[in-house]
């Protein structure tokens, strides 16, 4: 009887040390008009290994997205869906992070999927150094049809359905892990400013009270990536690609309207109190940041065979302002901006012949 209680005591205590070291994630998707990408998405997270709920915001989609979201609820216990009216990205992130219940928070977009083992891959980085966000890495997958936009009909043939491509943003970043954000400002403002291959410390978002900026077209999750980085949070690095992310020939970032909502976000990141009480350096590497918009915005005026006039126009406004706050010494750990001289010497050299 002794020698069955103490096996007893023995199980209890095993089993609350391993349920008390697993490491609990919140997926929170922004689910619109997604029915064609969906499943993927949910298989992939699914299939992980893991503590972790799915929220997916369902944000006034018309076509099917609901019912494979509700289909998929049913058999999954862990999958919560969340109905409201289309009121943009931003605003279905901020939906699912409030309702969020585990220690940290990821987001997937419906039409992105998930590598194998990540959660089994992320959980041994967190228990190791316990930080407030880890950054990992991920796969750009193009379509066939970006294919076609970018190089012509031609080639659409001579690749596959989908092209995958290790993003290395993270290369110099890695050699910092962990340590404290402010430290790396020069290489983490120019590693990609979006949430995707992600993992946030929810305490450490609510304590700064971190959301995503709503009504805005394009680059509302760099406002909220840069917010948490510039509160100081300790961070983790992997290179390992953990995420793909689909590139597709739609999607916002592929518009030329970039180049006019660009100057939307960056208003909003201005006015936090995180920028408002950043140094001279780092404000100056957040503006630059900014200016790789309109190099976006310029390449897809290209790849629609589009007249760069007005990448040209805002290409000069944006050096003009560069040139106003910051001297030729600062000037030149500015990447962006030394892109955008480069393509305004181009543009005048071409005009000029």
């Amino acid at each position: 009887m002794k020698k069955i209680l103490v096996l007893s005591v023995i199980l209890i205590v095993s089993v609350w040390y391993y349920v008390s070291q697993r490491v609990s994630f919140s997926v929170v998707i922004p689910v619109y008009n997604a029915e064609k990408y969906l499943s993927r998405c949910l298989d992939s997270i699914l299939a992980q290994k893991g503590n972790f709920e799915i929220i997916a915001v369902n944000d006034g989609s018309k076509d099917k997205s609901l019912q494979i979201l509700q289909d998929y609820a049913k058999k999954h216990s862990n999958i919560r869906i969340i109905n409201q009216k289309n009121q943009g990205v931003s605003a279905a992130r901020n939906t699912g992070m409030a309702v969020a219940e585990n220690e940290y928070i990821t987001f997937i977009d419906a039409d992105d999927w998930l590598e194998r083992d990540v959660f089994k891959k992320i959980s041994k980085i967190l228990k190791q150094d316990n930080p407030d966000i880890v950054l990992t890495g991920y796969y750009d997958v193009y379509d066939r049809e970006w294919v076609k936009q970018v190089k012509g009909e031609k080639y659409v043939n001579e690749v596959p359905e989908e092209s995958k491509y290790l993003n290395t943003d993270l290369n110099k970043l890695a050699l910092f892990s962990p340590f404290y954000g402010k430290e790396a400002y020069s290489d983490l403002f120019y590693a990609s400013g979006g949430v995707r291959a992600r993992f946030f410390k929810r305490s450490f978002m609510e304590k700064y009270h971190i959301e995503f900026p709503e009504k805005i077209a394009c680059n509302e999750d760099a406002v909220f990536t840069f917010r948490a980085f510039l509160n100081n949070p300790l961070i983790s690095v992997t290179t390992e690609a953990m995420h793909n992310y689909r590139n597709r020939a739609d999607s916002i970032s592929k518009s030329q309207n970039i180049i006019k909502e660009a100057p939307k976000s960056f208003e909003i990141m201005s006015n936090t109190p995180e920028f408002k009480q950043a140094n001279r350096r780092t404000q100056m590497l957040i503006r630059d940041s900014w200016l790789f918009l309109i190099n976006l915005g310029i390449a897809n005026l290209q790849r629609h065979h589009i007249s760069e006039e007005n990448g040209i126009k805002e290409a000069r406004k944006a050096c003009e302002i560069m040139q106003q706050k910051y001297n030729p010494e600062e000037l030149e750990a500015c990447r962006n901006y030394q892109m955008l001289k480069e393509f305004l010497s181009a543009s005048e050299l071409n005009q000029a012949l």
